[in-house]
This record gives C-alpha cells, structure tokens and sequence, in this order.
C-alpha cells in the first residue's frame, strides 16, 4: 500500500503563508525552510496547512515537496546576512554607508551604481543568488518574485529594465527569438492565455535560472529533468543582446 504524501516540506529559505489562497490576502506567517507542515486541504496550486504551533493558513506548492514522511532537525541556525542584495550604499573614507549612516567596512561584495551595462556579468550575478527565497513583490535577497528578479539582476548590470514580466516582454519585443537559440543573459517568457506571468534569465537554449518558490537553476527542455510545467505554458523568448546593438 502506497501512503499518501500529506506532509510538506519547506525547502525554500522562507515560505510566506496566507489568510487565503492567493499572494493578494493577508500574509499570516512565514515557515522556514526544513519545516515540516501538515495538509488539511487544496486549492489548486495551494496547500491549507497546519504548523507544529497549531496555526492554519495557505502556502503556494512551489516552496517545497511532497512528503511522505518529516524532515526530522538536528538543530536551527543561528547565523544572518549582513545587508540584502540591492541594498543601496554610499561609499566614503573606505567604508560603505547606509542611508542611516551604518557603517559596513569596505569588503562587501558590490558593484557601482549606474555605468555602462554589462551583460556579460548577468549570469555570475544571477547565481549568486540561487536558494534565496520567492516573495510575492519581492525584489532583494530576502525574497524575489520573478521578475523582481530579472530587474534586480540586470539593474546590477547597468541595464534599466521595466517592473513586471509583461512588461520587460514589451521592452524586448522587437527583438524575439527561437528560445533553443537564446545565448546566457537572454530572457524566457512564460504564462497562458496570451498573458504572460512569468520570466527567467536564459542560460543558453531552454535552460534558465528563474524564481519560482526560490532562485533556481533548471531546464524546461522536452526531456524527463526539463520543467514540464514550465515547458507546458512557455510563451516566447527575447534576445537582449540584438535590444543592446540597436
């Protein structure tokens, strides 16, 4: 007899948790990543779940997987970061600034504000950020949405890029290509019914480093590892070089 997966694990950083199931109720609570929660119910792609507290509120399925059994801890971290990626700094006497004049020292990992884009750093950037968590508006290491980002990544390249999804396919649409040709830093976009709700940073061809339940790196090729979901609703795909040459 098989047993029925009514448990979730968490294997997002963090998993923001709703009053109802959509990212437009109130968000409740958070569970952590390694956190084992129980289903009570289904809507869709959301789970109604109950935590080891008692509380009761809906998670997106994407944060983690389907379990059979729990993810049994040794202990909790008890590390931070010291700033979130995006945070804007100023730079003075050899110590980075904080807008409340916290000072951070010279060491952080930065790049300078504004210049020249360049694209060629697009993917280095981008994997720095795999496992952050997927945050609904969410545009800093302490959770992305999707397109948030795409527009973080290629801010931090110099590029300029517009807030939603539909929107940056809008900036690039005059420059579409077949998505098995798109070069790394190229953009893939997905959704259904002509709307696009979806974006990730091409790799080359049909792989892509994308948010959706955290940052990360897979395919949506035609093959059993590819993302079969994302492969069922991909849209189209814009070179970002031919948008730069113009």
């Amino acid at each position: 007899m098989i047993k029925q997966k009514n448990l979730f694990v968490v294997r997002a950083l963090i998993a923001p948790s709703y009053s109802d199931p959509t990212f437009t109720s109130s968000k409740v609570t958070e569970v952590l990543c390694g956190e084992t929660v129980k289903i009570l119910d289904t809507n869709k792609d959301w789970l109604q779940i109950e935590q080891n507290d008692g509380y009761i509120s809906w998670l997106k399925s994407f944060y983690g997987t389907f379990e059979t059994r729990p993810f049994k801890p040794d202990c909790i971290a008890m590390d931070k970061s010291v700033l979130p990626f995006g945070t804007y700094l100023k730079y003075e006497n050899n110590n980075l600034l904080s807008v409340n004049n916290e000072r951070y020292g010279s060491n952080l990992s930065r790049t300078n504000y504004g210049g020249n884009p360049k694209p060629e750093n697009l993917i280095q950037i981008a994997r720095t950020l795999l496992g952050c968590p997927y945050r609904w508006g969410g545009k800093s290491s302490l959770g992305f949405d999707c397109s948030g980002l795409v527009q973080s990544v290629f801010f931090a390249c110099g590029m300029s890029l517009p807030r939603d999804a539909w929107q940056q396919s809008k900036f690039f649409n005059t420059s579409k290509i077949e998505g098995v040709d798109s070069k790394a830093g190229d953009l893939h976009f997905f959704g259904e019914s002509g709307k696009i709700s979806h974006v990730g940073i091409s790799t080359g061809g049909f792989n892509l480093i994308h948010c959706q339940g955290w940052v990360k790196e897979e395919s949506f090729e035609n093959n059993k590892s590819g993302n079969k979901k994302l492969r069922d609703i991909y849209m189209h795909t814009c070179s970002v070089a031919v948008n730069l040459n113009k």
